[in-house]
């Protein structure tokens, strides 16, 4: 590691996406531009850049939820300037930060190259997760019955208990942005949804998440309704390992493509339901 007199650290702007998109493309990650303006939005004041000799070479992004939990995403480095120590600070800023803020819980996901930079700054592992991907095929079973559009307000309360606090920006955010690709699960004898799957496109697939839902059965149903619309087209989930989804989108031709940890750092009093998580929102926001 080097001298890191040459390193500043400072708030992202707006301008830096173009940095972003940059070091994205370079690490092969598949958010669009419309993402990193979205985790810029979420919260301004807690996006980043690393600058080395006066030149932006790295980002990392902070999303709060409820004041309870930060998450930390997009930690990226400019191939030519990894091994300097960049990435660790990028991580000691943006946890100090958050805990200025008085965030007791900071997560991430973590690839196993970044759980190397994590573990010695104290955070430990929560659960194993997936990325799996396949070519969506359609055709499926009927799902017409039960599956209707998603209405936010109606899975407020179920996403509370399943990801541990609101998240309801982000909800918000992929309904009215992908409109036509989120559904939720119904029961005539049930006033609150038994499920919801959202679904975006990326740089280099559409990605699924979240996805929730109660039984192995309404996780189904809500897959094909999403992989229906998808047909043809190449597809990304976090799935959680040792779970149902692990194996239920192995019969739908899903192959695993990395392995990823999600992590915390200072306490983990709000880990919500992973039983009813068949699939996570995004590693760079939870």
């Amino acid at each position: 590691m080097n001298n890191l007199t040459s390193l500043v650290i400072r708030q992202m702007t707006m301008a830096d996406i173009t940095l972003g998109m940059m070091l994205k493309d370079i690490a092969h990650w598949n958010q669009k531009e419309a993402d990193w303006r979205a985790l810029f939005n979420y919260n301004p004041g807690g996006c980043f850049v690393a600058e080395w000799n006066g030149k932006p070479v790295g980002t990392i992004t902070t999303t709060v939820y409820d004041d309870k939990v930060g998450w930390i995403g997009m930690v990226l480095v400019h191939p030519d300037v990894r091994g300097q120590g960049i990435g660790t600070a990028l991580l000691k800023h943006a946890i100090a930060y958050l805990q200025r803020r008085g965030v007791p819980s900071i997560k991430l996901d973590a690839t196993p190259a970044g759980k190397m930079v994590y573990i010695p700054l104290g955070f430990q592992d929560e659960y194993e997760l997936e990325r799996v991907e396949a070519v969506a095929v359609g055709g499926n079973t009927n799902h017409e019955s039960r599956i209707v559009n998603l209405d936010v307000d109606k899975i407020l309360n179920m996403d509370r208990e399943t990801f541990g606090v609101t998240r309801e920006p982000v909800l918000r955010r992929l309904v009215n942005e992908f409109p036509g690709m989120s559904w939720q699960a119904t029961k005539p004898e049930i006033q609150n949804p038994e499920g919801y799957l959202l679904a975006r496109s990326g740089a280099n697939a559409y990605s699924i998440g979240p996805w929730v839902a109660r039984s192995v059965e309404t996780a189904e149903l809500l897959l094909c309704a999403c992989l229906d619309k998808l047909a043809g087209q190449r597809v990304f989930i976090d799935v959680p390992v040792n779970h149902p989804a692990y194996a239920m989108v192995a019969r739908y031709g899903f192959k695993t493509q990395r392995p990823l940890t999600r992590m915390w750092l200072g306490c983990n009093d709000w880990p919500g339901n992973i039983a009813q998580t068949y699939g996570v929102a995004d590693p760079a926001k939870g």
